[in-house]
């Protein structure tokens, strides 16, 4: 089993292994894991050179296609349609977004092992923002309920100024935001205003339609017009900025744990989804890391056997409660007791407003080229897009040279 390295305890993955190979005799589990950020390049060595493992974790959603085509990992529909428990009970609680990242041409070929709405959280200062008379966003901290109809982005464009303070000495003393950019941030913000990255197969780039120059111009606004959002050049840290007080808004993942104990008891804080925009509704982009079953492995109903360990409520909610990062993206992870004892703002504001299929619209994917090209379009993408955020290039000039570039990738040969 391919992965990266994590849990340096064993507090967490030792004792599951452990469960799952006495309910599983025949079955080892061997554990070769790297470092997160060599690992998708390793792993496509080991499928060159004929040593693959059996089970693929999958860095983020969008290189599912690059190891589609690249024949690391298989299709896995047969196994979703023959085991009956699976398809029936635990297949439907997956977001269907989520699950639509993962399939190309009809077929499946990954799952999410953990993941959340987006990088479109708003985290933010409570008392920072009651001392300044900024106001706050529609969240009733104590009932853990939402209020949308109060939370448009000329709602959150108002809060922004005044949420700013300067020292004595005429310098920035605390910020009003730290917005996501990159492929997890910049997207949602795009789609609020009916723009997008990619089109939905990913053959098309779309930063230069009228609606995602829309969007680019919200986020370069926060810069290079209101002077609310921390400069870029200070490479700004989220882990240290917000816990500090320096920003009123900090927008984030689901990290809410993380952000409870780098807070502790210095001020008051809450999690709000995003604003909305033009659509008239929450702009998502789910994002996951992912599982998928390599092609080359000799023993592929053990490997699913191994997948589905990884891919069950209770390992959603235990690697997260573990402190390994996001939650398993099932609708019974989120809404377990256990789950909604340990965040009890992501089970409810985050959840009731962007994730329940009851109230909230349908997550969207997170799209990516077809021609499995992700790592090279979304790094040519957020590079010539930060010309527009430092102000260099107006965001009708940053969104074409991008379109350029961009879709020059995507027209190019498969991976």
């Amino acid at each position: 089993m391919h992965s990266w390295l994590e849990d340096p305890q064993d507090t967490f993955w030792g004792p599951t292994i452990k469960t799952f190979e006495q309910a599983h005799p025949d079955i080892k589990i061997q554990r070769q894991w790297f470092p997160r950020n060599d690992m998708h390049t390793k792993e496509l060595a080991l499928a060159a050179t004929g040593q693959i493992g059996d089970v693929v974790r999958i860095n983020v959603a969008p290189l599912v296609s690059e190891l589609q085509l690249k024949g690391v990992v298989q299709a896995l529909d047969n196994y979703i349609k023959a085991d009956k428990s699976w398809s029936e009970n635990d297949q439907p609680q997956f977001w269907p977004g989520n699950i639509a990242t993962y399939t190309i041409q009809g077929q499946q070929w990954g799952f999410p092992m953990v993941g959340h709405p987006g990088a479109i959280e708003y985290f933010y200062n409570i008392d920072q923002l009651k001392k300044t008379g900024a106001g706050v966003p529609p969240v009733d901290t104590e009932k853990l309920t939402f209020d949308y109809t109060k939370w448009k982005n000329d709602d959150l464009l108002a809060i922004l100024p005044k949420a700013t303070t300067k020292s004595a000495d005429g310098r920035v003393s605390v910020y009003g935001i730290l917005p996501s950019l990159g492929g997890e941030g910049t997207v949602a913000v795009l789609r609020a205003f009916g723009g997008n990255y990619y089109n939905d197969d990913g053959t098309k780039c779309l930063v230069n339609t009228n609606e995602s120059v829309q969007g680019l111009q919200f986020l370069s606004d926060y810069w290079n017009k209101m002077q609310v959002a921390i400069p870029l050049s200070t490479n700004p840290d989220w882990t240290k900025l917000f816990p500090s007080g320096v920003l009123a808004f900090a927008v984030l993942t689901a990290v809410a744990g993380e952000v409870g104990k780098l807070v502790n008891d210095k001020f008051t804080w809450s999690v709000a989804p995003p604003p909305i925009g033009p659509i008239g509704k929450p702009a998502t982009q789910v994002s996951s890391d992912g599982l998928g079953m390599s092609k080359a492995t000799k023993h592929p109903e053990q490997a699913w056997e191994v997948m589905k360990m990884c891919l069950t409520k209770e390992f959603g909610i235990g690697r997260h409660v573990a402190g390994l990062g996001s939650p398993g993206s099932r609708y019974d992870v989120w809404t377990d007791p256990v789950f909604k004892k340990a965040e009890p703002l992501l089970s409810s504001i985050i959840y009731d407003n962007l994730i329940d299929p009851k109230k909230a619209p349908p997550l969207q994917p997170w799209s990516h080229p077809a021609n499995g090209r992700y790592n090279e379009s979304d790094t040519a993408m957020t590079n010539i897009l930060q010309d527009v955020y430092l102000g260099k290039k107006t965001p009708k000039e940053g969104a074409d040279a991008a379109y350029t570039t961009v879709q020059g990738i995507l027209d190019k040969p498969p991976a």
